[in-house]
C-alpha cells in the first residue's frame, strides 16, 4: 500500500494563490441526492446522529442537514469510493460551510480550546484554532475552504458484505430516474436503517474532530520511521490513514497536514498550495435555489422520521451510529 509523505498536504501561503472563479454548482450528496447518493453522509454539526458532539446547545448555529459539495469533488468522491475494497465505504461528515457556520464553528473551537489551555494568550488561541478551523471570510479573494464546497471532512466505515450488497441494490433502485416518491422514501429508510446498525467506522487513531498533533495525516508515518516498533492498533490507524489518502489522492483531491479526515480539490486555494498550482477556480460557492429546495426535502423527511421514532420505538436518523464521532479533544 503507498505511504503517506512526510511533507503531505503541506499548504504554506495558500491565501495568496490567485483565483480565477468559474461557475460550478453545488450538487447534495447523501440521501435524495440522484447523482452521488451512494456517498453515505452523517452531517456532525447539524447533530444528524445524537452521539454527534454537536447536539442541544452545541449545535451551530445556520448547520445544515445535506452535505452539498461542488460537482466535480462528487464526482471524485465517487471515482474514490470505487478504489475502496468491498465492504467500504466514504463517510462525509462535513463540506460546504455557509459563513454562519463557519463563524459559529471557529468560536466554538475557540472557545473549547481556552477551557483546555487557559494558559494560551488570545493571539495564541487564535493561531492554534486556525490550524484546524479557518477564520470565517467574506473576502472573495480570500473564502474559506469549506464555503467553497471544495474542501471535504470524511472518514471510511466497513459493513459487513452481505449488507454491503444491501445498500449496492438499493443504490441501483434510487438512480432510477424517475422514481416513485413513496418507493424512494422507504428506500431511503432502508438504506439509513442498515448502515445506522451494520457500518463501523475504521479505526484513524483519533476521532473526527480532535485537535492536536496526533490528528496529523502523517502522523503515523512519522512516529514509524523514529521507532523500531509501534502498536498494533496504532499500526492499523497507520494503514487506515494510507488507504484513505491513497483513494482519495488517486481520486484527484489533496491531503491537509493537519487533519487525517480533511481534503481539498485542486480547484480551491488551499488545494492548489499542496499541488503546487499557481491559480485556483473555485471561490465562495453560490446555495441555490435548487439547493435550498433539496435542504428543505431533507428537513422535512428528518422531521417525519423523529415522529415516527417517537410513535414506533427506536428506529429512525436520529438514533445513534455506530460511529466514532465524539467531542473535539485537545493534546
Amino acid at each position: 500500500m503507498i505511504t503517506i509523505p512526510l511533507d503531505a498536504g503541506i499548504v504554506d501561503g495558500w491565501k495568496s494563490i490567485v483565483i480565477e472563479a468559474q461557475a460550478e454548482p453545488l450538487i447534495p450528496l447523501g440521501p435524495y441526492a440522484s447523482a452521488a447518493g451512494s456517498i453515505l453522509t452523517s452531517a456532525a454539526y447539524y447533530g444528524e446522529h445524537s452521539n454527534s458532539p454537536y447536539t442541544g446547545s452545541q449545535k451551530l448555529t445556520g448547520a445544515l442537514l445535506s452535505v452539498f459539495v461542488r460537482a466535480g469533488v462528487a464526482k471524485r468522491l465517487l471515482a474514490a469510493q470505487q478504489l475502496l475494497p468491498a465492504g467500504y465505504r466514504l463517510l462525509v461528515f462535513d463540506a460546504y460551510r455557509p459563513l454562519q457556520v463557519q463563524s459559529s464553528f471557529f468560536h466554538f473551537y475557540r472557545q473549547q480550546l481556552q477551557l483546555q489551555r487557559p494558559d494560551m494568550s488570545p493571539a495564541q488561541l487564535d493561531d492554534e484554532t486556525q490550524k484546524y478551523v479557518s477564520i470565517p471570510s467574506a473576502d472573495p479573494t480570500r473564502p474559506s475552504p469549506h464555503n467553497t464546497g471544495g474542501a471535504v471532512d470524511l472518514t471510511i466505515v466497513k459493513l459487513p458484505l452481505e449488507h454491503s450488497a444491501a445498500l449496492d441494490r438499493i443504490d441501483r433502485q434510487l438512480a432510477r430516474q424517475p422514481i416513485d416518491v413513496a418507493l424512494q422514501n422507504d428506500l431511503e429508510r432502508q438504506k439509513s436503517a442498515i448502515v445506522r446498525q451494520h457500518a463501523v467506522m475504521l479505526n484513524f487513531g483519533t476521532a473526527f474532530d480532535h485537535g492536536g498533533e496526533k490528528a496529523a495525516i502523517a502522523y503515523f508515518e512519522k512516529q514509524s520511521a523514529g521507532s523500531a516498533t509501534m502498536a498494533s492498533r496504532d499500526v492499523q490507524a497507520r494503514a487506515n490513514r494510507r488507504l484513505l489518502y491513497s483513494v482519495m489522492t488517486q481520486a484527484g483531491m489533496q491531503a491537509y497536514a493537519a487533519e487525517w479526515w480533511h481534503f481539498n480539490a485542486p480547484e480551491s486555494q488551499m488545494g492548489a498550495a499542496a499541488a503546487g498550482l499557481a491559480k485556483a477556480t473555485y471561490g465562495a460557492a453560490t446555495f441555490s435555489e435548487q439547493n435550498k429546495a433539496h435542504e428543505e426535502l431533507r428537513q422535512k423527511m428528518y422531521r417525519a422520521a423523529i415522529r415516527s421514532s417517537k410513535a414506533d420505538g427506536p428506529r429512525d436518523v436520529a438514533h445513534p451510529w455506530p460511529v466514532e464521532i465524539i467531542k473535539p479533544q485537545f493534546a
